[in-house]
């Protein structure tokens, strides 16, 4: 990032650029960042943006290759068009690639050039930036971006305890900014709400900073308040529900993740499934000494505290292996019935609430 921060700031650019990760708030803002910095005014006429896989290389070329119009510069921008990420190829058979280098020998096909080629001759007067969430590192047209432009990578911020403390500094600068404080407490209920995804979490900051508007701090219960917990704390209060027997709790909570936020059935049946994952592996791995810490490393916790971890062993410990798996299974059965269409999403995780809250029905 110092360097798309350094081009900005000098203006000498680049040809090339390449943004890419899972990480879409950074690489959504430096895509604007170096737009404004090379077109400081709404230039219809030199600028150009693609979106989509439905974009072709030769229009893309067409236009890079074109002269400025009363301008300094032309800028082409090309957002998720999976050209940096091609399919491997299959392998094939020896006698297929005696026949195709035969081909290759007594005609080049004019289609042979494409991008992978033309990175190295974009003209001067031209900046193509690339903004792909996936790229195929491999690849002959990445190995040629690397080579001719710059690549910056934007991967998601793990939620552990180096991660919280970048997450910490940027809402920092972003509230100082504003001239608004956040006490202790408010920031460690915000980040347990919101994670480290920092979409979600500036999206969640500027809610609070307009609430606060005029108060000047943003406390506890104003979190509390205006965001709601994440799907992840949802599920975990849903799965204690069921292993309380529960179920008036825990379809309720489910209920309220169809209303309030919005999510798929599949992706709680998912996340069901997951939270019953890991309480298998850390009932299994609890009685073979190893410490907490690693028991949530090992069973894909987003967390490394010891407080999570008792609370988790305690659930766990409310279930026999028996009733563990035939959890997991019955989610794996139900999301193949709803893909086949023999059920509905909605009433599939309907089900899974319903067996699991009333345990002694299941005669395992």
């Amino acid at each position: 990032m110092e360097r798309l921060k350094q081009d900005i700031k000098t203006g000498q650019f680049n040809r090339l650029y390449v943004l890419c990760g899972e990480e879409d708030y950074f690489r959504t803002y430096y895509k604007k960042s170096l737009k404004n910095a090379i077109m400081p005014e709404d230039d219809g006429i030199n600028f150009t943006e693609f979106s989509g896989k439905g974009v072709r290389e030769n229009e893309i070329m067409d236009i890079a290759r074109t002269i400025p119009f009363l301008g300094e510069r032309r800028l082409v921008i090309v957002n998720d068009s999976g050209l940096l990420n091609p399919a491997s190829k299959k392998k094939k058979s020896s006698d297929d690639e005696s026949e195709e280098e035969s081909e290759k020998e007594t005609v080049k096909k004019k289609d042979d050039y494409g991008l992978a080629d033309f990175f190295a001759e974009i003209p001067e007067t031209t900046v193509l930036i690339f903004n792909e969430e996936k790229v195929n590192r491999t690849s002959k047209i990445f190995k040629a971006a690397a080579k001719y432009g710059y690549v910056a990578s934007f991967n998601p911020i793990p939620e552990k305890e180096d991660g919280i403390r970048r997450v910490q500094g940027y809402v920092a600068g972003k509230l100082k900014r504003e001239n608004v404080n956040m006490t202790n407490g408010a920031f460690k209920l915000f980040i347990d709400r919101t994670g480290t995804d920092l979409r979600t979490v500036f999206t969640e900051l500027e809610k609070l900073i307009s609430y606060v508007y005029g108060k000047g701090v943003i406390t506890e219960e104003d979190v509390a308040k205006l965001l709601p917990d994440r799907i992840e704390n949802k599920i975990f209060v849903m799965t204690e529900a069921m292993t309380n027997r529960d179920q008036r709790s825990a379809l309720k909570v489910y209920y309220d993740l169809l209303r309030i936020k919005d999510e798929k059935p599949v992706m709680i049946l998912a996340a069901i499934y997951k939270q019953y994952h890991q309480l298998y592996v850390i009932k299994k791995l609890s009685v073979e000494g190893m410490s907490g810490a690693d028991i949530l490393k090992a069973a894909d916790v987003r967390s490394d505290s010891d407080y999570i971890y008792k609370k988790l062993l305690r659930i766990a410990g409310q279930y026999t292996y028996a009733e563990l798996e035939h959890a997991m299974k019955m989610c794996l059965d139900y999301d193949k019935q709803f893909r086949s269409g023999k059920i509905k999403d909605v009433i599939a995780v309907e089900l899974v609430i319903v067996a699991m809250s009333s345990r002694e029905k299941l005669n395992l």
